[in-house]
Order: C-alpha cells, then sequence, then structure tokens
C-alpha cells in the first residue's frame, strides 16, 4: 500500500520549490487513484493557478523501496548524527562558512568507537573552518586521521560557491560497489516503472515529472552524483516519456532536503 502521508510530504516540499525556480503556483487538484475522472495512476495532478491549461503529472517513488539488497548503514547515519550534534554545540556551522568535506569509510567503526571517530572528524572540520585555510585552496586537503583505521580518507575537496558547509559520506572497501549497483538497479527499476506510468499524462499533453525520495532508510551514503552515474548507465528509452527527474535527498549535516534536478 502507498505510504500517502509520505508521498504528500515530498509533493508539497517539491512544488515549493519548483515554485520558487519557474515563478508558477503549481497546487494539487487531484490525486488520479481517488478521481475516476482523471486517467493514469501516477500520484499527483497539479494545476498552475494562473492558468487554465497548465498542469503536472507528477509520480513520487522511494529509492529505499525500490532496493534488492537493503543496506543498513544506520551506523553511519549516526556519526553523521553526532558531527552535526558536536559541530552545532560549537557553532561551527555558520552559513557564511563555503567548505566541502568528503569522508571515505572502509566500514563503520565499532559501537563503542563511533563517538571518537564523530569528535575525531568534527575536529578537523573544526581546524579548518577556524583557521580558513580552504579560502586558497585549488586541489583538495586530506585530513590526517591516523589511528582511525575505519576511515579510508577525509578530505576537504574545494570551496563551495553556494557558501554552505557541506558534507558527503561513503561507505568504501567491498562495500562500495554494492552500493553503485543497488543505486543503478533501484534507479533502473523506478524509471521502468514510472516511464509507463506517466505515459497517459504525457499523451494528454500535461508535462510529466518523476521524483526520486531518499530519506535514509537505508541509503544513508547516496548523494547527487550517485544518482547522476545510474542515470548515465542508462538508455534514454527508459525515461522518454518523463520530461524531468529530480533527486529529493535528506541532508546529512544540515536540517531539510536537498532537491536536485537529475533530467
Amino acid at each position: 500500500m502507498p505510504d500517502k502521508k509520505r508521498e504528500e510530504f515530498f509533493i508539497k516540499l517539491f512544488l515549493e520549490d519548483y515554485n520558487s525556480h519557474t515563478g508558477k503556483h503549481y497546487t494539487v487538484v487531484a490525486r488520479p487513484d481517488d478521481e475516476r475522472e482523471v486517467t493514469g495512476t501516477y500520484d499527483f495532478l497539479c494545476k498552475d493557478n494562473n492558468s487554465t491549461g497548465d498542469y503536472l503529472a507528477v509520480e513520487e517513488k522511494s529509492l529505499n523501496k525500490c532496493t534488492e539488497n537493503v543496506r543498513d548503514n544506520k551506523e553511519i547515519q549516526q556519526i553523521v548524527c553526532e558531527v552535526k550534534r558536536i559541530l552545532d554545540e560549537k557553532g561551527i556551522l555558520c552559513n557564511d562558512k563555503g567548505y566541502r568535506f568528503f569522508l571515505e569509510l572502509k566500514n563503520a567503526p565499532p559501537t563503542n568507537e563511533r563517538r571518537r571517530y564523530a569528535q575525531k572528524i568534527a575536529e578537523c572540520v573544526e581546524q579548518t573552518v577556524e583557521s580558513k585555510i580552504a579560502k586558497d585552496i585549488q586541489g583538495e586537503v586530506t585530513f590526517n586521521v591516523e589511528g582511525y583505521d575505519c576511515i579510508k580518507r577525509f578530505r576537504l575537496m574545494r570551496v563551495n560557491e553556494s557558501r554552505k558547509v557541506e558534507f558527503y559520506f561513503a561507505p568504501e572497501s567491498n562495500e562500495s560497489r554494492d552500493l553503485l549497483d543497488d543505486t543503478f538497479n533501484a534507479v533502473a527499476r523506478i524509471l521502468e516503472n514510472s516511464n509507463s506510468k506517466l505515459k497517459i499524462p504525457k499523451e494528454e499533453g500535461k508535462r510529466v515529472i518523476l521524483l526520486i525520495t531518499n530519506d535514509w532508510n537505508n541509503f544513508v551514503a547516496v548523494d547527487e552524483r550517485n544518482i547522476r552515474e545510474a542515470m548515465e548507465s542508462i538508455e534514454e528509452q527508459w525515461h522518454k516519456d518523463i520530461d524531468e527527474i529530480f533527486f529529493i535527498n535528506k541532508r546529512s549535516l544540515e536540517p531539510g532536503y536537498a532537491i536536485s534536478k537529475i533530467k
């Protein structure tokens, strides 16, 4: 059974962002599953309040529900949340800073070591932000994490032009290939199902949109880059009837969700 409350949360989130970027005023006018007069089986029919014939047909698909191999990354999520708590307490995550970090893990640390790892990561971030060493970086800086065997590499990649502190966390070693495979399989399954669902409103002249959503139930480490890589490996005919695809992903060290246009 569809989780309608979850779907409604994501359509509200999406329309707020979409309207702000397009200048339109789309609102949900029907759920085709509940309305006999609306053809199709997609999730939401939306209409621009300022236009008589401007419609969107929107389908929401959870990345997690489409995975074959459920990945339990709760340990990594707990470390991420602990890092955020430490930095929040110290007032480090200020919006006027512009840094991008990338943490690669061989595997999740043992339970009794997670706080130590989180404190080390937070310490590296704090030193970087407070010393402002990132301002003139052209390439990347790799932090010294000797003694933290579960960390493959922790580095500052570049200054982020949007002037926010951003973090990317990913499990590595033999799990990384599984992550890429799972992401590809999940995205392929979503496209195959959604393309056929959205064919009817497409033929009716509506603009059709697919929302791929991720709220960390299993895919903590997946980011926009993973979704784009999966899309690049999938033939265009699999999504030829979809006008736009957006990835809505729960942020790691900031509240809320990031919305990225994939197509």
